[in-house]
């Protein structure tokens, strides 16, 4: 099985542990044959690696260290340079400018924050109420991302249930709730011929320290997804250290080849190509 992971961190993101060589090195361990790198650029949180909004240009560590990934590489591992774009419809003009940047394969499209908020990480959730609340405001957020052609695969749809569910909270993004809103989501990015990524960061124990047993987006949505015709879809373990570099990304095929996907992604200047699962 040929498996790529589609959503890495390097200590070019700001919450990473290792550079580039090691963690291609550590996922190559796992078996993982072809890599891209995906570091956070995200527009609300200045710590992150940022692009523009006067040069847009690759930054000067995230190429260093590319190149260095590629010379240490094995013969047989391919290597992409991407970036999780946090945030784009909060500066628009800013991520479209981004996305027609010559030198990378591929983007992700995320939301980690709410307009004028702080990461889904670091609020404290004291009710369902709350959650819900914050829930609607972050479908509407994505709706509206998923309106700018600024990113290639939407991320981990459903990041704020990870933060809720670690405090006791055990929302579900549901159709049953939530339908009209996550079909005019997925139906957007069908029509517009970008897909999702399917994250497995919180699928299997030894990633991260409290592992969910769940997928971003979870098993009710991927299976809409696939009846809409959704068929664009990369698998990521999103890691930021060598012990979940690569985790998950196995698993994560086998549950989409359950629910009918016969392919997964992989990107070269934000081309897409159907690798057989």
């Amino acid at each position: 099985m040929y498996l790529a992971d589609y959503h890495i961190h390097s200590t070019c993101s700001f919450d990473a542990n290792n550079p580039m060589a090691e963690m291609s090195s550590a996922a190559y361990a796992r078996g993982i044959s072809e890599i891209c790198f995906t570091d956070h650029c995200d527009f609300d949180i200045p710590d992150t690696m940022q692009v523009g909004p006067d040069l847009f240009e690759i930054p000067e560590k995230q190429r260093r260290q590319f190149a260095d990934a590629l010379k240490k590489a094995p013969p047989d591992q391919t290597l992409r340079l991407g970036l999780e774009l946090g945030e784009a419809n909060h500066d628009p003009e800013r991520a479209l400018k981004i996305y027609k940047m010559e030198g990378y394969d591929f983007v992700i499209g995320s939301l980690h924050n709410l307009l004028g908020l702080e990461d889904f990480y670091d609020i404290k959730y004291t009710s369902m109420e709350q959650c819900h609340q914050l829930y609607d405001r972050y479908l509407d957020e994505l709706v509206e991302l998923a309106a700018i052609s600024c990113f290639d695969v939407m991320g981990h749809i459903g990041y704020c249930l990870r933060y809720m569910s670690r405090q006791g909270f055990n929302v579900e993004l549901s159709m049953s709730r939530n339908g009209d809103r996550i079909d005019t989501l997925l139906r957007t990015l069908i029509h517009s011929g970008r897909g999702i990524e399917l994250n497995c960061a919180d699928l299997v124990p030894g990633g991260r320290d409290c592992a969910l047993g769940l997928t971003f987006p979870s098993t009710p949505i991927l299976r809409r997804y696939r009846e809409l015709g959704g068929e664009i879809i990369t698998v990521g373990s999103d890691a930021h250290s060598l012990r979940a570099s690569g985790l998950g990304v196995r698993e994560g095929y086998l549950l989409l080849r359950e629910n009918g996907f016969k392919y997964v992604t992989v990107f070269s200047r934000h081309k897409p190509e159907f690798i057989k699962i």
